[in-house]
This record gives C-alpha cells, structure tokens and sequence, in this order.
C-alpha cells in the first residue's frame, strides 16, 4: 500500500512540473507564391510529443496554432491544387509567438517543398534575448547554458566563479530567477549541454506569472523526441 502512495505521489508531481512549462504559439499566412493571394482552407500542421497538430487557415489565409511545448518544429501547408510545402527548424520560445508565413506553388510535384525557416531580423516579443538553435550547436560553450547566455549577449555577465549564477545588467548575482522545463530552480550548473532545446533571458519586462523579481529571468527548455526528429530531417 505504502507503495502505491508513493508511486502516486511522484506521478502526480510528475503532471504538476509538466503542466508547468511554458508553451509558445505559431501563427502566420498562407498565400500562393506567385499572385500572394490567401489560400483560405489551407491545412496547416505539425507534429508533437503528444500527436499531431493542425488546423486550418481562415477566410484571409490566417492560422494559429496555440500550446506548443518550445523546442524545433517541422510545419506542414497543403491546399487543394498547391504543392505540400515543410518548413523546417522552425524554433518555438515559451510565452511567444512565432510568425512563420507560407508561399505555395502549384507545380505538382510529388515530394514536398522543403524551406528552411529564418527567424526575423527584428524580435516582435521584446525584451529578451533568444539563443539560435544553431548557436546553441556550436557554440564553445555547449557544457555551460549561462556562459553561453554571457557570450551571446553583453547584457548578461559571469561572476567571477561561476557559480551557476549570473548578472543581468549590473544586477546583484542571486538575483535572476532560473527555470528549467518550467520548474524554478537556484541555478543551472548541472545541466548537459545536448540536453538544452532552448535558452533565453528577459532583461525587462518579465511577465508576471514569473513572480515578483527584478534580476531577469533564464528559461531553459531541454529536447524532446520530436526535437532530434527535426535537426534529423534538416540535415538530410
């Protein structure tokens, strides 16, 4: 009996930190590539950890696909008469949206068109900073998440020792709040670097359910399943 209490304890704490991560939205439209006419109808999806997800565009060509677990996704786009399009290495933060547009043509081939996903020059959910899937891969510092942040941006600095710590313009060290999967934690000294799918910071402006804190806050989301499917099907 004391058994099954504790298996369901941990199961039940299991959903509450699940339930916890923060999710992320794409959204964008679909017009054909050569009149950029909107393609009402289009079905638009992807898939996740938990199954497929889609839905379909409206009268102006519109979709939004809400609840998204951050990490690296393949978008699927078909409409009658068009070609199926995949935009791949599309990158999902937590609390944001991720525009993604989509042009189709009516060639009628039989393998999908694949179009490799660049994210916008100008960030529409300022203020923070977002480390790039590929920046992530290569950077030197792939063992240690907050060195990585300091390397990115001249806003976030190590403290002499580390520490698992960091400062966020000129703030005390201690003072940034640190999730992981959704779950506060007092650094981020332990996590592997190829376990990291995402890696930002808000210098300003923190969204409230992070509590009340001033010293920014690092949000670090690891891979999933679908995560390693992705960069797999980029790379071929």
């Amino acid at each position: 009996m004391r058994l099954i209490m504790i298996a369901a304890f941990f199961l039940g704490l299991g959903t509450m930190l699940h339930g916890q991560v923060s999710t992320g939205t794409i959204t964008g439209k679909v017009v054909d590539a050569i009149t950029t006419t909107a393609l009402p109808g289009t079905k638009v999806w992807l898939n996740t950890d938990g199954g497929m997800r889609g839905t379909i565009c409206d009268y102006d060509g519109n979709y939004r696909i809400d609840g998204l677990k951050p990490g690296v996704y393949t978008i699927y786009a078909k409409s009658m008469g068009f070609d199926t399009s995949m935009i791949v290495n599309v990158t999902v933060a937590p609390d944001a949206l991720t525009f993604v547009d989509v042009q189709l043509t009516s060639n009628n081939l039989i393998k999908p068109i694949i179009i490799v996903w660049q994210p916008p020059l100008v960030d529409k959910n300022c203020p923070r900073i977002t480390i790039p899937t590929d920046y992530i891969a290569q950077s030197p510092h792939i063992r240690n998440p907050l060195a990585m942040l300091a390397g990115y941006s001249s806003e976030i600095q190590m403290p002499e020792g580390g520490g698992g710590q960091v400062i966020i313009r000129g703030l005390r060290p201690g003072d940034a709040v640190y999730y992981i999967d959704g779950v506060k934690m007092t650094d981020m000294s332990a996590v592997p670097g190829v376990a990291i799918g995402g890696l930002e910071a808000y210098t300003g402006g923190i969204p409230a359910k992070y509590g009340d804190t001033t010293g920014g806050v690092i949000i670090l989301e690891t891979k999933s399943y679908f995560d390693l499917y992705n960069a797999w099907l980029v790379g071929q």
